[in-house]
């Protein structure tokens, strides 16, 4: 296995609970409804604050986290100067149900625990934002939403659910439509690790590593393609 591989497996392996920094907020949903039909019942979102949010309560900006991510993506622009300047903006990063940190498989308890977990939609983390930006902050309308791969996806689903509420939309490495490779793609990655015997049909007490490994090397097949690399 070369380095991107190994890489790639403690990624997958490591979860994002334990790369955030524990500094994050809970937001309470309440019984909150999902696209499907599903109630979660007391839901959670989580989610980081940078800067202040100023009196005309017109420069707060939605940072949603990406597949895999937390609110920390975007930390390398969320400094003085740069784009994401928190003397110039209040800046929200959110993160995805599934996370780990938001309610999650991890975290919920039963009859939504592990692989009992109801199935989350892009629009059901765009609802759960917009009641915390609103409920929570009071805004009336926000200065832009910024968002990277899946993180984009919720960005784009903000114009189209919340159109009078965005000013500005930033997706980066994102689509409006999962393209019927992605999809493959992400079956791929999936099937990779519940044939690990490990994984239990999701009751696993350990990680799935060899699964997780076979992900790995799955995923390094399109970092190392000639548009990845």
């Amino acid at each position: 296995m070369n380095i991107k591989q190994n890489l790639l497996f403690l990624f997958c392996l490591t979860s994002t609970h334990l790369m955030a920094d524990g500094n994050h907020k809970m937001f309470n949903l309440g019984d909150f409804q999902l696209e499907s039909g599903t109630i979660l019942t007391n839901a959670q979102l989580s989610y980081v604050t940078h800067g202040e949010l100023n009196k005309e309560k017109d420069n707060l900006i939605v940072v949603p986290s990406a597949y895999l991510g937390d609110h920390h993506g975007f930390d390398f622009l969320i400094k003085k100067g740069m784009a994401l300047d928190p003397e110039k903006f209040f800046i929200v990063a959110t993160d995805m149900f599934q996370n780990g940190l938001s309610s999650s498989p991890s975290n919920t308890p039963a009859p939504f625990n592990g692989p009992n977990f109801p199935l989350i939609s892009i629009r059901d983390n765009v609802n759960a934002g917009y009641r915390l930006v609103t409920e929570q902050f009071g805004v009336e309308q926000i200065r832009a939403v910024v968002g990277f791969s899946m993180g984009a996806q919720q960005a784009f689903q903000w114009g189209v659910s919340y159109p009078e509420f965005v000013h500005s939309i930033v997706g980066i490495a994102g689509s409006a439509v999962e393209y019927p490779h992605g999809k493959i793609r992400l079956e791929g990655f999936i099937a990779a690790i519940k044939a690990d015997s490990a994984f239990m049909e999701g009751n696993y007490k350990q990680p799935p590593e060899v699964g997780l490994r076979a992900g790995g090397a799955h995923w390094a097949g399109w970092g190392w393609s000639q548009e990845g690399s």
